[in-house]
């Protein structure tokens, strides 16, 4: 679960600079300036998911974590050259909402499923998984994307630029949805691993 949130994290970076710069013809500044609020709502989401898994376990807060990042993914299918800021604003923090719910979660319950002396052992196979995971995700968006924008571009040959590139972009939102519903039915399957 861990190595897909990294790709839809990471798939993400790649995509909605792209998506405001090209598709709603913002500056970097103002691009910048939306994709904030998302970002420090993850941050601060941290010490909260810490405190309901502490009480909870993963069990709550896995499924309800990819809950929000498959809406806030088949949202962003459904995006166009006319998406107001502010509907994009609350689409992404959902998304990022729910990537918090999901890392530190999954990241913990799985590294509490082995010895303590393995600890440093296990960190290292997930810092390593999560670098493959960043990789394969903005391959596969970045190759949607292009995909995307070719039929797009076929189909509609009056079509301007940004709506091509926003064409594309939705398309790899469609994978991007994808793996958060796979994570999703994962997430349903997860057991609380206690320390003792």
């Amino acid at each position: 679960m861990v190595f897909f949130g990294m790709m839809i994290i990471l798939s993400s970076a790649i995509l909605l600079p792209l998506y405001l710069k090209g598709g709603l013809l913002l500056s970097a500044t103002a691009a910048g300036i939306l994709l904030l609020p998302g970002s420090v709502i993850n941050g601060a989401m941290a010490p909260v998911t810490g405190r309901i898994f502490d009480k909870f376990g993963p069990k709550l807060l896995l499924p309800l974590g990819f809950s929000f990042v498959t809406i806030a993914g088949f949202l962003f299918t459904s995006n166009s050259t006319e998406t107001s800021s502010l509907t994009f604003i609350l689409i992404h923090c959902t998304m990022f909402i729910g990537l918090a719910m999901v890392f530190m979660p999954a990241q913990t319950n799985g590294l509490n499923q082995l010895p303590v002396k393995y600890y440093p052992d296990g960190a290292a196979v997930m810092n390593t998984l999560q670098q493959i995971a960043g990789a394969l995700g903005t391959t596969f968006a970045v190759t949607l994307m292009s995909s995307g924008q070719t039929r797009f571009a076929n189909t509609h040959p009056t079509a301007a630029q940004p709506e091509i590139l926003t064409a594309g972009i939705t398309h790899a939102y469609l994978f991007i949805a994808a793996i958060a519903v796979i994570g999703l039915i994962l997430s349903l399957f997860v057991k609380r691993i206690r320390v003792y």
